[in-house]
């Protein structure tokens, strides 16, 4: 059982800090649910599919100048697009750890 500590503010009053920084990552916490480690698991393995295709060797397929798409040689639409796919998956990674997307409050 995780113990929390009482801090004193700026105004004198006691806080009751969370535990969350005591635990580390989520992942590896004892008590995260199963489906959320899958959730986890499944946004690590996002990131890690996109960030591989911009560095070598996972690169070489899309090093290419045409076709141009919206005015950008092809590769660097593509460096573009997975950093807005990347942003994405943040925020969503965010919302569902907050337990804001799917109708929780």
């Amino acid at each position: 059982m995780a113990q929390t500590d009482t801090a004193v503010d700026s105004d004198g009053k006691s806080t009751v800090s969370s535990d969350q920084s005591e635990r580390g990552l989520d992942l590896f916490w004892e008590e995260t649910p199963r489906k959320a480690r899958y959730r986890y698991l499944l946004h690590f393995a996002v990131y890690v599919l996109l960030l591989g295709t911009v560095v070598w060797p996972g690169f070489i397929a899309f090093n290419r100048i045409e076709p141009y798409v919206l005015g950008l040689p092809f590769n660097m639409f593509w460096v573009t697009m997975v950093l807005v796919f990347i942003t994405i998956n943040s925020y969503l990674l965010y919302r569902f750890d907050e337990g804001k997307l799917l109708g929780g409050s």
